[in-house]
């Protein structure tokens, strides 16, 4: 089974997590370096394990935590899609199951209020 430190240590993942960081810096953002999707990993993490949920739920939160913010790499609207897909394909050459990169790429493909659809 890929955990998060497999993630972190993935050459892929490094690289869309320092170009996500440069391109938000350029455009004077906040910061959203590895101390962001740190915390953002282990409160996920925290959340799902106080509601109850098994190891493994508790582990793609903190995985989808780790990787919401990939898709900066790319442009900051819309990120939230583009990194699901990126993650999604990176995941997959890891040999994730696809039930569980599924769950992931969902997680972070909706995380982004401003890119979802308002009307039903």
């Amino acid at each position: 089974m890929i955990t998060l430190e497999e993630v972190k240590k993935n050459d892929e993942v490094d690289a869309l997590v320092l170009g996500a960081q440069k391109e938000l810096e350029a455009l004077g953002y906040t910061e959203h370096s590895i101390r962001h999707i740190s915390i953002v990993a282990n409160r996920a993490g925290e959340i799902l394990r106080k509601l109850g949920y098994d190891e493994r739920s508790i582990e793609l939160a903190r995985i989808a935590g780790y990787l919401h913010d990939i898709g900066n790499a790319v442009n900051r609207l819309d990120h939230a899609h583009s990194g699901a897909i990126l993650a999604y394909n990176i995941l997959k050459s890891m040999e994730m199951p696809v039930k569980e990169r599924t769950e992931i790429m969902t997680a972070i493909g909706n995380h982004d209020e401003g890119s979802r659809n308002s009307s039903k």
